[in-house]
């Protein structure tokens, strides 16, 4: 269910969104990031610590890596049903029916897909943006003397905005929020801290992560409806199949 998320495409909110972003560059971003660094150590030692290694945990490159082993495997389960005495089998371990355990996997494949174009889309925009838009890092504007703005610059230390992980982890939040249409409140209270996460690191400005969250949500919705929302409604509308129903044939 995607409704909820509709708010995402439009245009009164992009430009707001970019009102916003603009406004935070100019006149929020640098304070902001000086008052950041009043805070006490505990709060530092919480960020690194605790929720900045869920950046490395929730990698999208080694998500992408596993829904394209997850799309391997169905490749050798599509073999399988096609065998009828596998298939009977599979139908009494999961008390499937055949047309169910058949759009079971063509709904899985579907999935992985899209988490798959969402995840490498969304970071692939974002970086061509970061090289565009050349804008230091915290660390190097303030400690060598970087401008704030250096266009079409490939250096790891002007590549601030959008901030990448914030990209990575909201693209990943909108992904299980469409899927599991449940827990929202906690995906996006952690996508959040692993985008503040980035302010304490010194390695981006607020405005940095509000584009890059920004990219991370609209990416995969986007997406979603135009090259997978009529495919897996039309699955869903022929069979009830839930999360925990492929969960079952997965395992």
């Amino acid at each position: 269910n995607t409704k909820r998320l509709n708010f995402l495409k439009s245009i009164k909110f992009s430009i707001l969104i970019f009102f916003l972003i603009l406004i935070t560059f100019i006149f929020f971003d640098i304070p902001f990031f000086k008052f950041s660094k009043t805070f006490d150590v505990s709060i530092f030692k919480f960020f690194k610590n605790f929720i900045d290694p869920l950046s490395d945990i929730f990698d999208p490159f080694k998500i992408i890596l596993l829904c394209l082993f997850i799309i391997f495997l169905n490749l050798n389960m599509n073999r399988i049903i096609k065998n009828e005495i596998k298939l009977r089998t599979l139908r009494s371990k999961t008390g499937f029916s055949s047309e169910k355990i058949k759009s079971s996997f063509s709904l899985i494949n579907l999935i992985c897909k899209h988490f798959i174009y969402s995840l490498a889309g969304a970071g692939i925009l974002c970086n061509l943006l970061k090289y565009i838009a050349g804008v230091s890092r915290p660390k190097y504007f303030f400690n060598e003397g970087y401008d704030r703005i250096n266009l079409f610059n490939l250096e790891h230390k002007v590549n601030s905005f959008p901030s990448g992980h914030t990209q990575a982890a909201f693209t990943l939040a909108i992904l299980l929020i469409i899927y599991t249409n449940r827990f929202t409140l906690i995906i996006l209270i952690f996508a959040i801290l692993m985008g503040i996460s980035r302010i304490f690191m010194s390695m981006h400005f607020p405005s940095d992560l509000l584009f890059g969250a920004y990219i991370g949500s609209l990416t995969p919705l986007l997406i979603f409806e135009y090259f997978f929302k009529e495919k897996i409604n039309m699955i869903l509308k022929s069979n009830k199949i839930s999360l925990l129903d492929l969960g079952k044939l997965l395992y």
